[in-house]
């Protein structure tokens, strides 16, 4: 929690930890550099799973999106994936695979079929990303029956911007790293996009089936 803060609000806020009611039920996956201390964490996600049986959980990201008609699909295991974070001397890419090793494990292990999650740009003023928001649009909309939509007074507004007016190649390239590795891995972004004042951040909601991400770094390995 002290890394979350440090990661999302820097030292805008007297309280040093970042947390809410969702902490207390969800799993933690961590990154720990063991050469410093045993409790010194550099990197970490936040996740709610849900299995096949159980046919209600609330997450976290119905906060910001509508996700009724992608919670109807039956028979469906389910793992929110969020607040992720990396320390600051460590963002060379290389605790962010460790956590989607970490990822893939878990998937394995609890037999889930689509991942999912709130990712984010770095601000509110969802405008600034026009391209980005036009291109996410364009290419990258899942099915109509995994599509969710911002709720309504949440909703960025943001110009929509033709495919012949930009690149695809440059806009990609411009995207927050997090959210080009799950595009990378084959994940779907649904529409639009939701205005966090909280975090001073413009969010997106990112659906992936979880065998791209098993086949890409369940057998990852680093040398030492």
């Amino acid at each position: 929690k002290e890394l979350r803060f440090k990661s999302f609000f820097k030292n805008t806020h007297k309280i040093k930890i970042d947390s809410d009611k969702f902490d207390d039920f969800c799993e933690h996956l961590v990154v720990i550099d063991t050469s410093i201390a045993d409790d010194f964490v550099v990197g970490s996600y936040r996740l709610l799973f849900k299995n096949r049986k159980n046919n209600r959980v609330e997450f976290y990201s119905e906060s910001e999106f509508d996700l009724d008609k992608f919670l109807r699909i039956k028979n469906l295991s389910l793992l929110e994936a969020g607040r992720s974070c990396v320390h600051e001397n460590y963002r060379d890419g290389r605790i962010i695979k460790l956590l989607w090793r970490g990822l893939a494990s878990y998937i394995v292990s609890k037999n889930v079929d689509f991942i999912f999650g709130c990712a984010s740009f770095p601000s509110a003023n969802a405008k600034l990303f026009n391209k980005e928001l036009s291109y996410l649009s364009h290419n990258h909309r899942p099915p109509q029956s995994f599509n969710s939509r911002p709720l309504n007074h949440l909703e960025a507004k943001f110009n929509k911007v033709d495919r012949k007016h930009y690149n695809k190649e440059t806009v990609f390239r411009s995207l927050p790293p997090l959210i080009k590795a799950y595009i990378r891995a084959g994940a779907w972004i649904s529409d639009g996009a939701v205005c966090d004042f909280k975090f001073n951040t413009t969010d997106v909601l990112v659906i992936l089936k979880s065998t791209n991400i098993i086949k890409k770094y369940s057998n990852l390995s680093f040398k030492t």
